[in-house]
């Protein structure tokens, strides 16, 4: 036998107390009597009831549900980036739904809209490089989206990064004050801004600081 779904209704019959009564305990109003807040909970916890995130959204506007993008969930750096998004929101008593586009241009765009459809308050995307399709649909949507472990070169999407040209300049320059002269670059795709624009940029300009020559056969 299909076990019933327990509705805000039913918790407010056992408590003998009004819908909006159950309504104030869930939300944590505390505009209830300490008695009527007890025997509320205690109903609750008898009948297993669970508000309905989903009608609690439409009442709200808000889902306090926040989007995740990552181009792969097996990649150490961007799963680590997860976890620190998930422990923030859960602080604020937010839920994530994190989704992998496979770095695929085409999947970025089909779970940014498959997202965007379950109503997030907020798209967190990560990705190696910002295409165009994903630009406009980033343009067409009034849900915030911030960048993390990404950067836009044309600097129309928030982000939240460190400085990725002042960290590889730190780096070149702390081996070569340790007498290394032959200094490699190993970095990712050159496409990725973050590799082709900040990091190398900043190696090149460290190497020039500590009178080291660049060698294109030393960048991978």
């Amino acid at each position: 036998m299909e076990k019933q779904t327990v509705t805000i209704y039913d918790v407010a019959r056992e408590a003998n107390v009004s819908m909006a009564t159950v309504s104030r305990v869930v939300n944590g109003n505390p505009n209830v009597k300490p008695a009527t807040r007890k025997k509320v909970l205690e109903v609750i916890d008898g009948l297993d009831y669970r508000p309905n995130a989903v009608a609690r959204g439409l009442a709200s506007k808000k889902t306090t549900t926040i989007g995740v993008i990552i181009p792969d969930v097996s990649n150490m750096f961007f799963s680590s980036l997860a976890r620190g998004i998930d422990d923030v929101a859960t602080m604020y008593k937010y839920n994530i739904i994190l989704a992998n586009s496979d770095g695929d241009s085409a999947k970025e765009v089909q779970v940014l809209n498959n997202l965007l459809a379950k109503q997030v308050d907020g798209i967190i995307f990560m990705g190696h490089r910002i295409t165009d399709k994903v630009r406009a649909e980033f343009s067409r949507s009034k849900t915030p989206v911030v960048l993390a472990g990404s950067i836009d070169p044309d600097e129309q999407v928030g982000s939240v990064n460190i400085d990725y040209k002042e960290a590889a300049k730190e780096a070149v320059s702390l081996l070569a004050k340790n007498g290394h002269e032959r200094i490699a670059f190993i970095s990712g795709a050159l496409i990725d801004a973050i590799n082709g624009q900040n990091r190398l940029t900043g190696y090149k300009d460290a190497l020039k600081e500590n009178n080291l020559d660049y060698n294109e056969g030393l960048s991978f």
